[in-house]
């Protein structure tokens, strides 16, 4: 699969924020984080919104210790990496240190949502070693709503 193909289409009922229609493009997608952090978070920090700007310094983080002020993104450290970034020598795994707290494009990875119409979504997949591994979580309407549908909420409305 070409991981920048459209995979689902949303419409959502403006008034409640809430999923009217999803029409998914692919029905056997399968997604597993890794914890490798390739794409996520060593290319450098997402874009803030105001939303997650506000969650963070509520976690206690100072906003001159992660914002990027000129160009409103998450600052990453000399070697590219997200400052919130973590190796964890014990599990051998990456963690983000705000993980429950991370930005709304955190969240999101490896899917990414363009909006298409004002109540209408097109859900694409970013490069990520976490698709279509073995034991992941099969990508349908019940992943979108328990997991991408509040950051997306943030995003765009």
């Amino acid at each position: 699969m070409n991981q920048t193909e459209n995979i689902a289409s949303v419409s959502l009922e403006l008034k409640t924020m809430r999923i009217k229609h999803v029409t998914l493009y692919q029905r056997r997608l399968r997604f597993q984080c890794k914890r490798c952090a390739t794409f996520c978070c060593k290319l450098g920090g997402p874009t803030l919104s105001l939303k997650d700007v506000e969650r963070l310094k509520r976690a206690g983080c100072c906003e001159s210790e992660f914002l990027d002020a000129n160009h409103g993104c998450l600052k990453n450290k000399a070697s590219g990496e997200c400052v919130f970034l973590r190796f964890d020598e014990e599990k051998h795994a990456y963690e983000c240190s705000v993980y429950n707290h991370r930005p709304a494009l955190c969240k999101l990875y490896p899917f990414h949502f363009e909006k298409t119409s004002s109540n209408s979504l097109l859900l694409r997949i970013m490069p990520c070693m976490g698709i279509n591994r073995r034991y992941g979580e099969l990508f349908d309407e019940k992943l979108i709503v328990a997991h991408l549908l509040d950051s997306l909420r943030d995003l765009y409305f």
